[in-house]
């Protein structure tokens, strides 16, 4: 064999050797895991910048502005004293930004009803941790007595300090468990189905300074055949309520002053359903907690249209706070699969305002979550990136966003209150202390957006 063909068959079999090595999967000598051998590395674009998918930063909202009597526009810049979050509305001056919400509160006296919201959220706020303190709040500076909303029944592992709730023969359903019947589900995402003679009290408590009492006791049902209702409250007389027969949802009101209500149900049918109980007062802030563990809160786009415009009838809202991720930003969770989340919370967004078109909506972002690396204990990546798309969310959907990220304090802010005995060592859920302390810092924001908003309509009046 000559010299060049020698050679030739050389470089082939190292050609073909290294082609094999190409193939071949990443092994481990030791524990220590060797190089993948990548022949074509330098010839290959970086793969990394081709797949990565950029987190949208939204378009600020469009400057304020007020119009006084005569048509003039005239310039008007907010106010958020330092250290407080500002809510940025994305709503153009059209429904479903904070105006109505503001507008609400300053006519709250004139109101033949206490001024509402609901507080849609996921494990964060369960057991009324935050929620709690945030409605004490609200009703310290604007008057309201009661919890609000009451599921007709509780899990066990469910502790809430501002009710005392005592149930029997009452099965409970939720969006999040199977079995569930999506048709027959309430604006909470749950049904409850009572045996005979089944039984529901409500206590008030000592927790909060304005949740031991309440004046009207509201029970939501739906039945296509008749019950009867056996109440009892306060040291008013008992009394049996005979229901109609609807498709629809009803409520039964109880007044009075009262610390405590109690219904017992007989005559049911198979397909009698029980909602929740309403605690609260004619006037004043009510601010209903309507947590649900583990859900992600695209759940909300499955509640019928009919039963939601129901309840929104008997029971109408001024804002609704949309604050869920807490089960979507865990590691792992890439941007394009963040972002099918949020298409989907966009449509669950559609369905509510839907059937309240002139309530404000508040998109909260996904609070702090740490985890353990390298470096210690960090925020997830996961965290920053839904944050993003959440704000990109409350632009598309024409409404107003909070970030409560930042409100928080930022990067490692759980781990802060951590080590404070302010939340648990699963750096992700918060104590009742810990609640107490971020409420602090949610309550300002409102209040200065309020005052923002009466310093414009003051110029609107000149």
């Amino acid at each position: 064999m000559d010299q060049p063909v020698r050679t030739f068959t050389l470089v082939g079999l190292v050609v073909f050797f290294l082609l094999l090595m190409h193939q071949l999967p990443t092994v481990s000598i030791g524990g220590t895991e060797l190089r993948h051998v990548n022949l074509l590395s330098q010839i290959q674009p970086d793969v990394h910048e081709s797949v990565v998918d950029v987190i949208p930063v939204p378009k600020a909202p469009k400057s304020t502005i007020a119009v006084a009597a005569k048509g003039k526009v005239v310039e008007f810049k907010e106010k958020w004293p330092k250290g407080v979050e500002p809510i940025s509305d994305f709503s153009e001056g059209k429904a479903g930004g904070m105006d109505f919400f503001y507008a609400q509160l300053a006519r709250l006296k004139q109101l033949d009803r206490p001024v509402r919201i609901a507080y849609f959220g996921d494990s964060f706020i369960e057991g009324d941790i935050l929620t709690g303190d945030l409605r004490a709040l609200f009703q310290d500076r604007f008057g309201g007595s009661g919890v609000g909303w009451v599921d007709c029944s509780m899990p066990a592992a469910v502790v809430r300090r501002t009710v005392n709730l005592k149930s029997n023969g009452i099965a409970g359903f939720a969006t999040v468990k199977k079995p569930f019947d999506k048709g027959r589900q309430g604006f909470s995402q749950r049904y409850f189905v009572p045996s005979e003679g089944a039984s529901v009290t409500a206590r008030g408590s000592k927790s909060q300074p304005h949740v031991g009492s309440w004046q009207h006791a509201n029970l939501f049902f739906r039945t296509p055949q008749a019950i009867e209702i056996n109440v009892e409250a306060g040291n008013m007389p008992a009394y049996r309520y005979q229901t109609r027969a609807s498709d629809g949802v009803q409520m039964l009101t109880t007044k009075g002053e009262m610390r405590a209500v109690s219904y017992r149900f007989t005559q049911i049918s198979p397909q009698t359903t029980l909602f929740g109980i309403a605690l609260e007062s004619g006037k004043g802030v009510i601010l209903d907690n309507l947590s649900m563990r583990g859900s992600s809160g695209v759940q909300l786009g499955s509640i019928p249209q009919k039963t939601l415009s129901d309840f929104a009838h008997l029971r109408p809202y001024d804002l609704i706070i949309v604050h869920f991720g807490l089960n979507e930003a865990i590691k792992g969770n890439t941007v394009p699969l963040l972002k099918m989340y949020i298409k989907r919370m966009k449509k669950a967004i559609e369905n509510i305002r839907a059937a309240n078109p002139e309530a404000s909506l508040l998109v909260v972002s996904v609070p702090d979550r740490d985890q353990r690396s390298a470096d210690g204990i960090t925020t997830l990546k996961e965290v920053k990136d839904l944050v993003g798309l959440q704000a990109q969310l409350a632009a598309d959907s024409h409404v107003a966003f909070y970030n409560l990220y930042e409100a928080m304090g930022g990067e490692s802010s759980m781990k802060k209150l951590v080590d404070r005995n302010l939340a648990n060592k699963d750096y992700t859920h918060l104590s009742f202390g810990g609640g107490r302390q971020i409420a602090r810092k949610v309550f300002p924001s409102f209040i200065a957006g309020f005052e923002n908003y009466k310093r414009r309509k003051a110029l609107e009046q000149q």
